[in-house]
């Protein structure tokens, strides 16, 4: 038998599948032998070469998921100055900006544009009612993986720029609120829902001591929504492209 050369291109057809039948029919009616048939002629070892069962399968879509509605913080500006070749020292360190502008610039609406489109193209044809096992792990992982936040309230108490009470609670709300409340994914609606929920996101968050100003986000957001009127049962297929 031939030595697959490119297990990674594999692994990532097997979840690509997995993707499109747990986002359509959720997990409980998706079966290993759908995947299997989904994925265009791979064998039944080769799928279980790579996921030992159907949660593991479900694990990798659901991080990636998490991973591209989250979406990397951008680090440009960030860097740490290198020694030119001959230099005798490295070059002074950029300034760093306070806490809040870091976390203002995930808001910026060309950052979070990206992660948006990133996550269309996840949540393509999802059913929220049809998925409550992802859902109810993406909520946990919300709780759970809050840390990087938690951080980034603790500087800006320290730089001045934040003025949270509760670092720990305001990171998990911070964190629910914008990744399952706020985005269109889980909860699609019109352009003028989407708008409202944005300008009421910012509210909350600036009642927590996190002046996050909406510098265009809100703007931005109803670009993912729905006509008025044009039904949203079918979940992330009525969003339209920007």
């Amino acid at each position: 038998m031939a030595r697959n050369t490119h297990p990674e291109l594999t692994r990532e057809r097997i979840i690509n599948a997995a993707t499109e039948l747990f986002t359509d029919r959720g997990y409980d009616k998706t079966s290993m032998q759908d995947i299997i048939d989904a994925t265009g002629g791979l064998s039944k070892g080769a799928v279980y070469h790579h996921f030992r069962s159907k949660e593991d399968l479900f694990d990798a879509v659901a991080d990636r998921m998490m991973t591209a509605m989250s979406g990397p913080a951008s680090d440009e500006g960030w860097t740490r100055g290198r020694t030119e070749a001959g230099a005798s020292q490295a070059q002074p360190l950029p300034e760093q900006p306070a806490a809040l502008e870091e976390l203002q610039s995930l808001f910026s609406p060309a950052q979070a544009r990206k992660r948006l489109e990133a996550a269309n193209l996840m949540f393509h044809g999802f059913k929220p009612k049809s998925n409550p096992k992802m859902i109810g792990l993406e909520f946990t992982a919300m709780v759970n993986d809050r840390e990087d936040f938690v951080d980034t309230f603790t500087r800006g108490n320290l730089d001045g720029s934040m003025h949270v009470q509760n670092a720990e609670e305001a990171a998990e709300v911070f964190r629910l609120l914008a990744n399952m409340w706020l985005l269109p994914f889980y909860h699609p609606g019109t352009r003028t829902e989407l708008h409202s929920r944005a300008v009421c996101f910012f509210t909350i968050i600036q009642g927590l001591g996190i002046p996050l100003e909406d510098r265009g986000f809100s703007d931005m957001l109803t670009t993912f929504g729905t006509d008025a009127g044009e039904p949203e049962e079918a979940g992330h297929d009525s969003i339209k492209k920007p």
